[in-house]
């Protein structure tokens, strides 16, 4: 049976407590709201199968194999502007749901807790467009799919790498039915620390909220998208990086899930079908004048025959350039690849937390001289049409940190 010895030994992705066929598993969260199995010994029948499906404990070198790159764009404005970045996966479900399939993909609840469920429409897909910088739970997901399959019906999965390689472990046999899409991560974090936030949020706002996207392109595009928070009384309040303390949080790598600071999934060669991420510096990989920069772009790889043969239908839906995978490779492919390094304050920042957390993120992310320099900066940068230059020299100067 599951014996966590050491936290990083776990993703949280499900797996083993979907699989259990006596039902002895159950996922209950620690002081840091992460998701890890407990065993009920006298249910327990040593049959093993948890063990054999978990991502982690059945982790397998990387194999070079032949893959396919693009660029993509989706052809639809609103699609495109209520995308993280170029509505690829929008296009791939849509292909799926033209077959008759469900897609499968992470969405808030009633209280913005962000959890895996599944559309059979067009309409729905709205709920897993832009970001959610929180681990999603999974619940009966994986039981979900292998029922849709054994109806022979067409599924897209998307989600983090990890829980694909879980779904995909649980699953055991392939399905010609199945396409999985994994997201680029960075890296996932607390659930507690996404709750504390929120309820700082309602009492500093003094109402309620309609929605949240981390990664809102309304005010200034895609190259420095917002944290935008939808009011119940009408109102949009907006955030850069700077200013917001989630996604500040979120990128000090001070609060990621402990198997995210030694994951087992970065890599090129993967498991899924296909993966998307951003691409934020055109430039670097085409001259295209189709594409534009400011309205948000995917970068996609197709790892598989499955993945290859559903192109013909996502590229309908968008314009789009192939280019060569190393092209595809040759930049910014930093968190495709390497895991997040822990920030040195991380213990000293969840004893912190436990004693108080609002105080512990006050302490740690104050919005003080340098943030609001640093956010006039970028703002006159951009109203001035320099923040794309300044962006990419940044990077090329001192690699891929923060958006």
């Amino acid at each position: 049976m599951i014996e966590l010895k050491n936290k990083q030994d776990c993703c949280g992705c499900s797996a083993c407590e979907q699989v259990c066929p006596v039902e002895a598993i159950t996922l209950k969260a620690d002081v840091q709201g992460f998701l890890y199995p407990t065993v009920e010994k006298e249910k327990c029948v040593h049959c093993k199968i948890c063990l054999q499906t978990c991502p982690i404990f059945n982790h397998k070198a990387e194999e070079s194999f032949e893959q396919d790159a693009y660029l993509i764009q989706h052809k639809n404005p609103a699609v495109l502007k209520d995308s993280t970045s170029g509505g690829s996966f929008t296009a791939i479900a849509q292909a799926i749901l033209a077959r008759g399939g469900v897609v499968f993909g992470a969405a808030y609840d009633k209280y913005f807790n962000v959890y895996h469920t599944y559309v059979e429409d067009e309409k729905g897909l709205a709920r897993f467009r832009n970001s959610k910088y929180v681990q999603s739970r999974m619940g009966k997901a994986f039981q979900q799919v292998k029922s849709f399959l054994k109806e022979k019906r067409y599924v897209c999965f998307s989600g983090t790498p990890c829980q694909i390689e879980g779904l995909l472990n649980y699953l055991k046999t392939p399905s010609p039915y199945l396409i999985t899409v994994d997201v680029v991560c960075h890296a996932v974090p607390s659930p507690a620390v996404w709750r504390t936030y929120l309820g700082m949020l309602r009492d500093y706002q003094k109402t309620d909220f309609l929605n949240l996207r981390f990664r809102d392109k309304e005010r200034f595009g895609y190259l420095y998208s917002q944290f935008a928070v939808k009011l119940k009384n009408g109102k949009t309040v907006y955030e850069g990086i700077e200013q917001n303390m989630m996604m500040r949080a979120f990128f000090s790598e001070i609060c990621n899930r402990p198997s995210c600071y030694d994951c087992k999934f970065k890599k090129q060669y993967r498991r899924s079908d296909i993966t998307i991420w951003d691409c934020f510096d055109l430039n670097e990989f085409s001259q295209s004048k189709i594409i534009k920069q400011d309205k948000g772009i995917s970068r996609m790889l197709v790892h598989s025959d499955a993945g290859k043969a559903l192109m013909r239908d996502v590229l309908r839906n968008c314009f789009y350039e192939k280019i060569s995978v190393s092209n595809a490779m040759h930049y910014d492919a930093k968190e495709m690849l390497s895991s997040v390094e822990k920030n040195p304050k991380y213990d000293a920042f969840w004893r912190d937390f436990e004693k108080n957390p609002e105080d512990a993120l006050k302490l740690y992310f104050p919005f003080g001289l340098k943030q609001k320099l640093e956010m006039n900066t970028r703002q006159i940068a951009f109203r001035f049409g320099l923040y794309a230059m300044i962006r990419s020299l940044y990077k090329k100067l001192f690699g891929n940190r923060k958006r």
